[in-house]
C-alpha cells in the first residue's frame, strides 16, 4: 500500500493534472511580470527625480526650453551611471506625447486655421529641400566614413529615432548606428538650437497675447480640465490604434484643436507645460547609456557630418521659406529645424511663436520621411 501511494505521488509530480498544468504557466508569467515591474519602478522614480531637479534648475536659470534641456542632461548623466537600464515603458511614452499634444493643441484658434490654407507651398518646399539635403549628406557620409550608403542615408534623415532605425534594418543598414546618430541629432537640436534661436529671434507679440489668453483661461472649473484631458487621450489613442505615424501627439493635437475651435474651452493647468517638458527630457535621456557613449567614439566623424547637415538643413531651408513664401524668420527657422514634433512644438509654444504653422510643417516632414524615404531608398538601393 505504501509503495502504491509513493508511485501515485511520483506520477502526479511527473504528470500534473489538466488544471495544474493550465494555471502554472500563468503563475510563472505573472511572477515574471511582477518582478519586471518591481525592477523598473525604482529606475523610473530616480530617473524622473533626477530629470526634475535638472529641469527646474535650468528653468530657474532662465535657459530657453530649460525644463526640457535640464531634464535631458540630468537624465543622460543618471542613465550613464545606473547599473541596469530597463526599457522605458511604451505606455508612459505615449502618455507624455498625448499630454504634449494637449499643451500644443490649445494654441489653435480660428485665425490659425484660416492661415493654414496658405501653407501648401511652404510644405512642398520644406519636403523637397530636406529630402534633397538628406541624399547629398548621405553621399558625403558614406564617402568619407566607414558607414555604408544605406546606413548614412537613414542616419541623415530628419525622422524619428526608433521609426527610422526599424525601417533602416529592412534595407540592410546598420540599425544600431542609425539609432545612435538619430539620437545624437535629436539631442543636438534640443541643446543647441533653443538658446541660439532665443538670441536670433526676439520674443514676438504673440507671447503677450498667449499669456493674456492663459490668464483668462486660468480660472476654469475642474470639469474643463477633465474634459480637455479626456478629449486629448481619446484623440491620441484613436490615432495610435489607426497606425498613424506619431499618432499619440498628432491625435491629441487634432482633438484638442477641435475642442478649442468648437467651445474655446480647451485648457490645461499651468504647471503641466514644464512637467511635460521634464518628462519628455527624461524619456530622451533614458536612451543614453554608458554603452551608447562608448560607441559614440566610433561615430565621431559621422556625427560631425550630421551636425553640419543640421545647420545646412535648418538655415538653408529657412532662408528659402523666408524669401519665397514670405514666412517670418522665426516660423521659417523653427519649421526647418529637424527636431521632433513634441520638442519643437513645446519649445515654440514656450517662446510664443506661430506654433500651429510649425506643428503643421513638422507633421508633413515626418509623414514625408516615413512615406517617401523608403521609396527613395528602394530606388537608390
Amino acid at each position: 500500500m505504501k509503495n502504491m501511494v509513493q508511485s501515485i505521488q511520483h506520477f502526479t509530480r511527473q504528470n500534473p493534472t489538466h488544471e495544474q498544468s493550465r494555471y502554472t504557466p500563468f503563475r510563472r508569467s505573472n511572477n515574471a511580470r511582477a518582478q519586471a515591474m518591481m525592477s523598473i519602478i525604482p529606475y523610473l522614480v530616480f530617473l524622473h527625480l533626477a530629470g526634475g531637479v535638472g529641469g527646474l534648475l535650468a528653468r530657474r536659470m532662465r535657459i530657453p526650453a530649460g525644463a526640457l534641456i535640464g531634464s535631458l542632461l540630468a537624465a543622460m548623466v543618471f542613465n550613464a551611471i545606473y547599473p541596469v537600464i530597463p526599457i522605458y515603458p511604451k505606455d508612459l511614452r505615449l502618455g507624455i506625447q498625448i499630454l504634449s499634444g494637449m499643451v500644443i493643441g490649445t494654441q489653435f484658434t480660428q485665425d490659425d486655421i484660416k492661415t493654414l490654407k496658405t501653407m501648401v507651398l511652404p510644405v512642398i518646399i520644406l519636403v523637397v529641400m530636406i529630402l534633397s539635403i538628406n541624399v547629398g549628406f548621405a553621399y558625403l557620409m558614406s564617402r568619407y566614413t566607414a558607414l555604408s550608403f544605406m546606413t548614412s542615408f537613414f542616419a541623415c534623415a530628419p525622422g524619428g529615432v526608433s521609426d527610422l532605425a526599424l525601417v533602416a534594418a529592412d534595407f540592410g543598414a546598420s540599425m544600431e548606428h542609425v539609432a545612435l546618430l538619430q539620437l545624437f541629432r535629436l539631442i543636438s537640436v534640443i541643446i543647441i538650437f533653443p538658446p541660439m534661436m532665443r538670441k536670433m529671434v526676439p520674443p514676438s507679440d504673440k507671447v503677450l497675447k498667449t499669456e493674456i489668453m492663459r490668464e483668462e483661461k486660468d480660472k476654469p472649473r475642474a470639469l474643463n480640465y477633465l474634459i480637455s484631458l479626456g478629449v486629448a487621450f481619446t484623440g491620441g489613442v484613436v490615432f495610435v490604434m489607426s497606425g498613424i505615424p506619431a499618432g499619440a501627439i498628432l491625435g491629441s493635437i487634432f482633438a484638442i484643436a477641435l475642442l478649442n475651435l468648437a467651445t474655446d474651452k480647451a485648457v490645461y493647468p499651468a504647471p503641466l507645460k514644464p512637467l511635460v517638458q521634464i518628462f519628455a527630457g527624461c524619456y530622451i535621456g533614458s536612451k543614453v547609456t554608458f554603452q551608447t557613449l562608448m560607441q559614440g567614439k566610433l561615430l565621431l566623424l559621422p556625427a560631425l557630418i550630421l551636425l553640419i547637415e543640421l545647420f545646412v538643413m535648418a538655415f538653408l531651408t529657412a532662408f528659402v521659406l523666408y524669401k519665397v513664401c514670405h514666412l517670418n524668420w522665426s516660423t521659417a527657422i523653427f519649421s526647418a529645424t529637424p527636431g521632433g514634433i513634441t520638442e519643437m512644438g513645446l519649445i515654440s509654444e514656450e517662446m510664443g511663436l506661430e506654433t500651429p504653422k510649425i506643428v503643421l510643417m513638422h507633421t508633413f516632414r515626418i509623414l514625408a520621411v516615413l512615406g517617401v524615404l523608403p521609396l527613395i531608398a528602394q530606388y537608390l538601393g
